[in-house]
């Protein structure tokens, strides 16, 4: 769902289905039925509340925002969803960090079958030490691409095979750190069994020889709705 216009107090809105909803309506089985809906904020830039205060700010992003159209590929849309939040006195939302390796910007991983690399986030709230209440996460989205890493021991959800991609949707249930009260995810990515010289040859990096892909995961908890996205580097064992 996107606003068409709404630069008059007449606001137009634009709702379409996913793919997925699509298929789903498509297959006039009686099982299509919207249950719930979620909006979200992707275009927001919030340090214009920053800069300008609430008020002056507030006006700023209503006018001046410019608006994404609505989105039909759900591995696009709603990246950052709204939250009702319990507490309307809380000033601090949680962010996702890596824990382990500690500090990393990205995890490498090599063609060879022996090869993996486990993950550790947990969720952390800057200036406090508890995550608020309602906002520790039990469960965790792991998005990965599915034509380069799996997670080991672990059944994708499902794999979005549209377009040009295929991504891989995992739920994983997630650890608590006692102290905090915040959600954890750990988990192992290793490479798929048929990574070989061609998928390196149509999907490795330019300059490198081919001998490098470079692409990326997310994580998403599935209750607060913070993502932290991930560079993923596999290299070519062979090369």
């Amino acid at each position: 769902m996107g606003f068409l216009d709404h630069s008059t107090n007449n606001i137009i809105i634009d709702a379409v289905l996913t793919d997925k909803g699509r298929q789903l309506l498509s297959d006039n089985q009686g099982r299509f039925e919207i249950s719930f809906f979620s909006l979200a904020d992707d275009e927001v830039d919030y340090t214009i509340i920053e800069k300008y205060g609430r008020a002056v700010g507030a006006e700023k992003i209503s006018k001046n925002t410019p608006v994404f159209e609505a989105q039909t590929r759900d591995s696009l849309a709603l990246k950052y969803r709204l939250l009702t939040l319990p507490d309307p006195t809380i000033t601090r939302l949680p962010r996702l960090s890596i824990t382990n390796p500690s500090g990393a910007t990205s995890i490498q991983i090599t063609s060879a079958a022996s090869s993996q690399a486990s993950v550790w986030f947990e969720q952390i709230v800057e200036g406090t030490t508890k995550i608020p209440a309602g906002l520790g996460d039990i469960t965790f989205t792991v998005i990965m691409p599915d034509r380069f890493v799996t997670i080991d021991g672990s059944s994708p959800i499902s794999i979005d095979t549209s377009y040009t991609s295929r991504l891989a949707y995992y739920e994983l249930t997630a650890g608590q750190n006692a102290s905090t009260g915040g959600g954890t995810c750990n988990f192992t990515i290793m490479p798929q069994s048929d990574l070989d010289q061609t998928i390196f040859t149509l999907y490795g990096d330019s300059g490198t020889n081919k001998d490098r892909i470079t692409t990326q995961f997310s994580v998403i908890g599935g209750q607060s709705g913070i993502r932290k996205d991930m560079t993923l580097v596999i290299m070519n064992s062979n090369a």
